[in-house]
């Protein structure tokens, strides 16, 4: 007998209620331990925050996005992608994060104590819980906050994604207890006794050509210059393009690479300003090294992190993604949509396209990070 049930669902209804009716009737089950979504921030998001309370008596978590996709369909624009979680050895807990520029080790700390009282044993559990941080992907926060959350969670593992809206850059919302909120941000904390693995990869190797970061304002994830000359125009003769031909796509295709204790961690450009300056998904620090980017297979390198997933999952029964929104733009670029639906899709899955990404205490870019739930082993 399976020990967790998992319904997924999307709706492309435009009208809030309409939309909302079409998810219930996709993904309610009795007895729900949560409810996941994402939605366009295209959506009446204080209608729609409402209607998700009324619909849910279960803990519901979620954010806007930058495109969406859902078992069975794949990547989807505009719409909304939930999953509901049956199990009796599954219980979530909510901590709801406001004013992020003031947000502390402290506050993580406070956090941490709160949601451990929680918890059936009244402490935080690596072999047993994960938290799922979800942040609005506008405020430059996530550097800070993942790394004091993960210091006071412990071995607790905490992934999660910054939200989008649909690459409009102007303002992205994390939902909790039936509002969207900005300048907010929620962690999840998932109790359980089934199996679960953190899912992270990406599929870029850096090539030899290095830049040095001879100015930069790590606080708004802005370099002016690198070797010396405007970041714009170094990066553009780079890759034998005009300055003014740089955008999301090339972008997507060509980040910049940071090596960091052995590692190498991508550095994704969010845009280029008009005085010659690219602005970051993460912070960058002057006088660090950079290297140009250069992608492998995404969809050989996405099946082969799943496929290694197998050995702590051998039961998967739900994907909880987060993918960088670029990866998305490589991806359409590349006509590798049905590719990598094929991927996905020999389990279920939910999840969202971001404007970052968080693992291992570091805010990431360009990549695929998540949780995979599975049964209960026999």
């Amino acid at each position: 007998m399976t020990a967790i049930s998992v319904r997924t669902g999307v709706t492309d209804r435009t009208g809030v209620a309409d939309a909302v009716a079409e998810l219930v009737n996709a993904i309610a089950q009795p007895d729900m331990a949560v409810v996941l979504f994402f939605a366009s921030s295209r959506y009446d998001l204080e209608a729609l925050g409402s209607a998700l309370d009324k619909a849910f008596s279960c803990p519901v978590v979620g954010c806007t996005s930058a495109g969406e996709f859902v078992s069975g369909h794949g990547y989807r624009n505009g719409s909304i992608v939930a999953a509901s979680i049956r199990s009796d050895r599954l219980r979530v807990h909510t901590r709801l994060f406001t004013s992020l520029s003031t947000f502390t080790a402290a506050d993580a700390g406070v956090a941490a104590s709160a949601l451990a009282a929680q918890t059936a044993g009244g402490q935080l559990v690596s072999e047993s819980m994960f938290g799922l941080f979800l942040v609005d992907g506008l405020r430059m926060s996530e550097e800070r906050m993942i790394a004091a959350l993960q210091g006071a969670f412990g071995c607790v593992p905490i992934v999660g994604g910054s939200a989008g809206d649909d690459l409009r850059l102007n303002r992205t919302s994390v939902y909790h207890q039936g509002t969207f909120l900005s300048d907010a941000a929620v962690l999840a904390l998932f109790e359980t006794s089934l199996p679960f693995t953190v899912l992270q990869t990406q599929h870029f190797i850096r090539s030899d050509r290095r830049f040095e970061i001879t100015s930069a304002d790590p606080d708004s994830r802005t370099v002016f210059t690198m070797d010396g000359r405007r970041a714009a125009e170094v990066y553009a003769e780079a890759l034998g393009v005009r300055e003014e031909e740089l955008d999301a796509e090339l972008f997507s295709l060509h980040p910049l690479i940071l090596r960091l204790g052995g590692r190498n961690y991508v550095r994704a450009l969010r845009t280029a300003t008009s005085d010659g300056a690219l602005v970051f998904n993460s912070a960058i620090d002057q006088g660090l090294s950079l290297y140009l980017g250069t992608g492998n297979d995404i969809v050989a390198n996405l099946e082969n992190a799943l496929y290694d997933s197998l050995v702590a999952v051998p039961r998967p029964r739900l994907l909880i993604g987060c993918e960088c929104v670029h990866r998305r733009l490589e991806v359409e670029a590349g006509g590798l949509t049905q590719q990598v639906r094929q991927v996905l899709d020999r389990m279920e899955y939910v999840g969202f396209h971001t404007y970052g990404e968080q693992v291992d205490s570091l805010h990431v870019n360009q990549t695929f990070t998540g949780i995979i739930l599975g049964d209960a082993y026999e």
